[in-house]
């Protein structure tokens, strides 16, 4: 019987210890998920940032366009 007990006695430690491990990795996994979600956030920051300066890119090789056009437009017509 005491064998039965020191068995049992092994498994409930050994166990005490999967449970110990298993609440670590839970732990390490919201460490990670948290630190993800402020990479996500700093990455949405830049991409808008890109989006802004895309768009004045953009804007001005319009204009600059237009603006050829247009003199090319006035030399051919005068």
């Amino acid at each position: 019987m005491a064998g039965m007990e020191e068995r049992v006695a092994r498994v409930e430690a050994h166990t005490e210890a999967l449970i110990r491990t298993v609440d670590g990795i839970h732990a390490d996994i919201a460490d990670i998920r948290a630190e993800l979600r402020g990479m996500r956030a700093d990455m949405n920051q830049r991409f808008d940032m890109m989006d802004q300066k895309f768009v004045w890119l953009v804007g001005a090789q319009v204009a600059t366009l237009i603006a050829v056009v247009g003199v090319l437009a006035g030399a051919l017509y005068r």
